[in-house]
């Protein structure tokens, strides 16, 4: 579906003549608003008016407690509350939008799983616009002889840490309403960015909900079988973990599809066997697809996204991948990412410092040992890393390092490593440096959502990036995630226990880096002139001397520069796609 909404608008007599949007008046038959969608029957929509306000909801939301859809009386409520009730009481993919016709304001906000996203634009001769849909939106400022130039300090900032979660953009009239937040606006006022989700406090307090029971319900509710959606299946904990729940909330004769990517000549990269094991447990149909194709391979079209995604480089191999699927273009995807961030894989140094702050002496040495042997380095520095976490700004500074190919003019330039962080962390109370990390960790999963799916044409499924997943998840304390040799200990036990399938306690794991080297390797020239000759270097953001002798080294096997050049490949392929 694709929405396009207006709040306010400067002139009046334009949108009185829009034949086929919804207008919202306020009780002086004046316009408050207007609301346009593209029709689209699979998706339910809600409005009404409940005293002075109207509202819509679009999508579906679902009672955490009674596991049912939301009931007209319990929308109402939330209208006359606010939609931070909404997210602390209900999940579910949605868009909430409310008129305030008495006070003149709107409030508009998504479900905090980021599957579908808000952006925001103010119109000096419209006011404020919102959709649902980036291209939409910045062609409607485009149709207004209000083109949308490039924002500098994004593209600084994006290179810098990867990730911008504060609602930032590239382009400097648009902005996105960040995960659990909502944008509030009042006319005559500057708009707002609220902060609802508390990802902390909105889990069930009692023991009704285990991983295994969300990916279930996740899959009941969002997940049609009938439809033959394909799973990724690396053999991997997460990836099983779906896999036995779509067996479980299928009936006995429904067949299931999954799908196993593997690099035949790249030995370390083949987990072909667990597949295959948990495949054949579940009765499912699996296919054996052996990649032709390696990152960073050059293709024709590159999609419009918001901003720039690290799988921008995989976009190739995409395409290869759907090009050997047996349903091909029109497969839904169903992917197992994020449980690794979610349940600590591998969990991080804070975890000691959490187990200290909160008083678990007794525990100290065991959670030292088990993250000492995790992490294959000796106590004393697992000690020292854990009390510096304890005074550590910012919880990605152990994630992402400093970007290495800056220009000289770039690297003056103000920065201040905080801004790009969610709006959650500038006012929360909690200390404790691993859960802190375990809350970045999870925005920033949440933010790989909007991958783009090309060449696929559906979004692909994350059932581990669901709401109450992400929510059970953070409200388990950071050193109970993990156990003796084995890390995510809280799904594996959940899993396990609900279907005994033995192969969830292994330890092997398959290596799969150097595979995007050898991508480098075999499209040097492509990356060559992607990056060195790019919008990025022309701007003067890069040192393109010391950026072509990094794509040289890294085609020769050295990873000092791989995440560098990862990100400026990504913000370039963006680029292009705009242009």
């Amino acid at each position: 579906m694709t929405l396009l909404g207006i709040a306010y608008p400067k002139t009046q007599d334009d949108w009185a003549q829009k034949q086929d949007w919804t207008l919202v008046r306020d009780p002086s038959n004046r316009i408050a608003g207007a609301l346009w969608h593209q029709p689209d029957r699979s998706t339910p929509i809600l409005c009404g008016h409940f005293g002075t306000r109207f509202y819509c909801l679009y999508g579906s939301a679902f009672s955490k407690q009674a596991h049912r859809e939301i009931q007209v009386d319990e929308l109402q409520a939330i209208v006359a509350e606010g939609p931070a009730r909404l997210m602390a009481q209900f999940w579910g993919k949605y868009l909430f939008i409310c008129f305030d016709l008495a006070a003149k304001k709107l409030i508009c906000c998504s479900d905090p799983s980021n599957q579908w996203p808000l952006y925001w634009a103010w119109s000096s001769r419209q006011g404020l616009l919102f959709s649902d849909t980036i291209t939409c939106l910045h062609q409607t400022l485009v149709d207004n002889d209000e083109r949308p130039a490039w924002n500098h300090a994004f593209f600084t900032t994006w290179l810098r840490t990867g990730t911008v979660q504060s609602g930032e953009l590239p382009f400097d009239r648009i902005q996105e309403i960040p995960v659990g937040c909502a944008l509030s606006y009042t006319e005559g006022r500057q708009p707002q960015i609220l902060t609802l989700w508390n990802p902390f406090e909105h889990a069930l307090k009692d023991d009704t909900q285990t991983p295994f029971g969300i990916l279930k319900q996740h899959l009941n509710r969002f997940v049609s079988l009938a439809d033959q959606p394909v799973l990724e299946l690396s053999g991997g904990l997460e990836s099983s973990s779906v896999l036995l729940a779509m067996r479980a909330v299928a009936s006995a004769d429904q067949p299931l599809s999954c799908a196993h990517y593997y690099h035949a000549d790249v030995a370390s990269s083949n987990e072909l066997e667990h597949a295959r094991q948990v495949a054949q447990h579940t009765r499912a149909h699996l296919q054996e697809v052996s990649a032709k194709v390696l990152s960073f391979a050059p293709v024709q079209s590159v999609p419009r996204m918001a901003k720039p995604n690290l799988r921008y480089s995989m976009l190739g191999f995409s395409q290869d991948i759907a090009s050997q699927l047996e349903r091909q273009a029109h497969t839904q995807l169903i992917s197992g990412h994020g449980g690794d961030s979610l349940f600590l894989a591998p969990p991080p140094f804070g975890a000691l410092a959490d187990a200290a702050l909160a008083g678990q002496w007794r525990r100290l040495k065991r959670v030292a040992m088990d993250l000492a042997l995790m992490h294959r380095t000796p106590l004393m520095r697992v000690a020292k890393r854990a009390v510096r976490s304890v005074f550590a700004a910012d919880p990605s500074d152990h994630v992402n390092g400093t970007f290495k190919l800056l220009s000289e003019d770039a690297q003056h330039a103000p920065f201040d490593r905080r801004a790009c962080l969610h709006p959650f962390f500038q006012h929360t109370q909690v200390r404790l440096p691993g859960k802190r990390y375990q809350l970045f960790m999870a925005f920033l999963s949440l933010d790989d959502v909007r991958a783009p799916a090309y060449p696929f044409t559906q979004p692909t499924h994350y059932p581990f990036l669901c709401q109450p997943m992400v929510e059970l998840a953070l409200s388990i304390p950071s050193y109970d995630h993990f156990e003796g040799a084995h890390n995510r200990i809280v799904l594996r036990k959940s899993v396990s226990a609900a279907t005994g399938y033995p192969n969830l306690w292994r330890r092997n794991k398959g290596e799969t880096s150097g595979i995007d080297l050898l991508g480098i390797r075999d499209h040097r020239d492509h990356v060559m002139a992607v990056c060195v000759e790019g919008w990025l270097a022309k701007a003067g953001y890069i040192d393109t001397a010391r950026t072509h002798a990094a794509i040289q080294q890294s085609s020769k096997g050295n990873s000092k520069h791989f995440m560098d050049l990862l990100h400026l490949y990504a913000a370039e392929l963006f680029v292009q796609s705009w242009q």
